[in-house]
């Protein structure tokens, strides 16, 4: 017996959304209709904390390190880059084609207190990883009133 997994109610959602816009501009964006392709795509994230650090995983295999960017900024950690379409495909006709091209963008904003000199970003076996490590906060210092 072969348990299925349910689709989650937002893929789904977001599946819909994507056909309706595809729907509404059908002139425009699409190869085969004279236009660029514009593709947007938004990887897969795990994002975990403890008392020392974030560390945020991010799945974007065939991918090149060269073409992924980071960048931090005002608590802000955005990670982009572009997966490059083939080009050397002879005009087949696909029966099914769901791997993303194009570019995405992830944006995920952390607390103030982190120690942004000091991130560390590795690629390997297209899983892109950052650690992030958190800044010691100033505790409270307690006043006796007299």
């Amino acid at each position: 017996m072969i348990k299925r997994e349910e689709p989650r109610a937002i893929d789904m959602l977001r599946k819909e959304m994507d056909h309706f816009f595809d729907d509404l501009v059908p002139f425009s964006w699409r190869k085969e209709n004279g236009g660029s392709d514009l593709r947007m795509w938004s990887p897969s994230v795990d994002i975990s904390e403890d008392e020392k650090e974030y560390v945020i995983k991010m799945d974007i295999p065939g991918m090149d390190k060269k073409d992924i960017k980071v960048n931090f900024q005002d608590g802000r950690i955005t990670i982009t880059g572009e997966r490059e379409t083939e080009s050397k495909e002879e005009k087949k006709d696909f029966l099914r084609q769901e791997r993303y091209r194009g570019s995405f963008y992830r944006s995920f904003t952390l607390s103030d207190t982190i120690k942004d000199e000091e991130i560390q970003a590795t690629f390997k076996d297209g899983v892109l990883k950052l650690v992030v490590p958190k800044a010691e906060t100033v505790k409270p210092k307690s006043i006796k009133v007299n």
